[in-house]
């Protein structure tokens, strides 16, 4: 009990810091940047909207509302400690992006005269999304009917085979993608750098809704029953 309340103590901790600390170095950096900064801007670091150095607290602001809000706002019923520790980690994964994100702006901001044509924001962003579908690919592939995570969907629902093969194909999918995708997305710039993030997300967007149909359509056809599963296992036996 004191170790799960010590380990509670601690998550929160984490939390209260990463969502404090982006707002503290932003008042702190304050002074020092320029009136006008850049908001916007294209893959190729050309600059096409500019805005007030007061846009900068938006982003801090809104970490800090989520930590201090979320648990207010959002009664999470988990079904077991799998989930909580998801959820957890979830959380941890989008103070950690959120905060890079804050550090990267404030850089920019400082910056922008020279480090635009060297620093691409837009391959940082690919990496972190390709990182987060690698995150849930790694734990979707196991998860249960009850799972707050997961692919609820009719068509997946009607069936526990076609339950687990999507989920099973979309970890698969997403986390063998995402493996592939990172050292692309670190190294391309410009309109490869948006070819390849459209690509992946027709890829990981599109190759499930195709296969969810194809496991319906051999489900209506009766070739695809709960029972398949257990008969070929029998059967090895």
């Amino acid at each position: 009990m004191k170790k799960n309340l010590n380990k509670s103590n601690l998550v929160k901790a984490t939390y209260a810091f990463f969502a404090t600390l982006p707002l503290l170095i932003t008042l702190y950096l304050y002074p020092l940047i320029p009136d006008k900064i850049p908001t916007h801007y294209w893959l190729d670091g050309t600059i096409n909207r500019w805005g007030s150095k007061s846009e900068l607290l938006i982003i801090p602001l809104i970490i800090l509302i989520f930590v201090y809000c979320q648990p207010i706002i959002f009664r999470l019923n988990f079904n077991d400690k799998t989930e909580d520790k998801i959820t957890r980690w979830h959380n941890i994964y989008f103070l950690l992006i959120s905060n890079m994100l804050v550090y990267t702006t404030l850089y920019i901001s400082l910056n922008f005269q020279n480090c635009l044509s060297t620093f691409n924001f837009y391959n940082f962003f690919c990496c972190s999304i390709c990182i987060f579908f690698a995150f849930i690919g790694n734990y979707i592939q196991n998860c249960s009917r009850g799972s707050s995570f997961s692919i609820k969907i009719k068509y997946t629902l009607e069936n526990q085979v076609i339950w687990n093969r999507t989920h099973k194909f979309c970890g698969i999918l997403w986390l063998t993608g995402s493996i592939i995708f990172l050292p692309m997305f670190l190294f391309s710039n410009g309109y490869y750098l948006m070819i390849l993030a459209i690509l992946m997300t027709c890829i990981f967007v599109f190759a499930p809704i195709y296969y969810i149909h194809y496991l319906h359509e051999k489900y209506i056809k009766g070739e695809l029953s709960e029972n398949t599963t257990s008969k070929r296992i029998q059967h090895s036996h």
